[in-house]
């Protein structure tokens, strides 16, 4: 015969109660809610400092443009050129210089916006930690409560058989007055048979809506978890090219302040800042991912969420009604045919 549930052992088998099931629930949905909200932040965060790079990005190979010019002018073929020449060298050297400053604080303005791109992909990598510590959670929880299940099941189908043999014909009465003795030990036996039946249903109800609860949310968290860990790996990738590409450029800046001849410092430099229209496209890429992210992705979770939120409050409260001998009796079947199942599963690799 299964254990009486008021032992400590049965109490300490169970894993909440009804008020505690509901307050799980309004904690997962808060701490997802609040895993939107962050990612919210930093995409947003991260797209104006994004965006502001690409901008920075741009005016930094504009400025390498003008450098340019001023060389091919300084090049220029022809008698007039060569009568002019010393007299413009003056100029465009000046000219030079001053592009050449610009360049370079352009450059020390690109390379601080990286690095602030850089610690923003740090967070990202963290704020990903955090959901995967949440998925983990509910994929415990999720196991947890099919283990419970079969425990819950298996001891629903014993007190059931137990209950049928109370509730057999008793045998023929003995002597006189032990078949009233017997009928009222049969009588309480039966009526502590059902009570446990019950209880045991209640239990056993409670572990599948906690099922439910895992299984539900599991899927938002893993995909609010992708993202993020998408938008990092993406932003880890852009930000080391255009870090490299950028002090590149920066290290050919220098160069050409010291220069005796600039003119293949100057074709060097324009190959290199060539280089930026990559980071440029990489930019304008991951500002549109950031948008669709704020206009679609996010906010269908957090609609998906709500959605369930209201559906599980349905089932909490229903589950409150008493519960018969045969939905005690079907509840135990489905639970251990699930479990069977999700063995099954596993065993092929199939269990998520």
């Amino acid at each position: 015969m299964p254990a009486d549930p008021s032992s400590p052992a049965s109490r300490s088998a169970s894993l909440g109660t009804q008020a505690q099931l509901a307050r799980r629930r309004d904690e997962i949905q808060r701490r997802q809610a609040d895993g939107i909200r962050q990612v919210d932040k930093l995409v947003r965060e991260q797209r104006e400092v994004t965006g502001g790079l690409q901008e920075d990005l741009g005016e930094l190979r504009r400025q390498g443009g003008v450098l340019d010019e001023i060389e091919a002018r300084s090049q220029e073929q022809g008698l007039l050129a060569a009568l002019t020449r010393q007299l413009t060298r003056r100029r465009s050297m000046l000219e030079r210089r001053s592009v050449t400053e610009g360049l370079f604080a352009q450059y020390e303005l690109v390379s601080r916006k990286l690095r602030r791109a850089a610690a923003f992909s740090d967070e990202l990598r963290l704020c990903a930690a955090d959901l995967q510590q949440q998925v983990d959670q509910l994929h415990a929880e999720l196991g947890l409560a099919r283990q419970e299940q079969r425990r819950c099941g298996g001891e629903v189908q014993a007190l059931e058989a137990d209950l049928a043999r109370a509730e057999a014909p008793a045998p023929v009465a003995s002597p006189a007055g032990e078949g009233s003795a017997s009928a009222e030990e049969r009588a309480r036996q039966v009526d502590q048979l059902s009570y446990q039946l019950r209880t045991r249903a209640v239990e056993l109800e409670q572990h599948m809506a906690r099922e439910r609860l895992a299984r539900q949310h599991l899927e938002p968290a893993r995909q609010l978890r992708d993202t993020v860990l998408s938008l990092q790996e993406d932003m880890s990738r852009f930000v080391t090219a255009a870090t490299a590409t950028v002090n590149s450029a920066g290290r050919r800046i220098q160069a050409l302040g010291m220069a005796a001849d600039a003119p293949v410092v100057v074709r060097e430099l324009q190959q290199g800042l060539e280089e930026l229209d990559q980071a440029m496209q990489a930019t304008q890429d991951y500002v549109q991912q950031s948008q669709d992210l704020l206009t679609r992705v996010l906010p269908e979770l957090s609609r998906k969420l709500e959605a369930q939120g209201e559906v599980e409050g349905e089932v909490l409260s229903s589950s409150l009604e008493e519960i018969s001998r045969e939905r005690a009796k079907s509840l135990a079947d489905q639970a251990l045919r699930r479990s069977a199942e999700a063995e099954v599963d596993d065993a092929l690799g199939r269990g998520r």
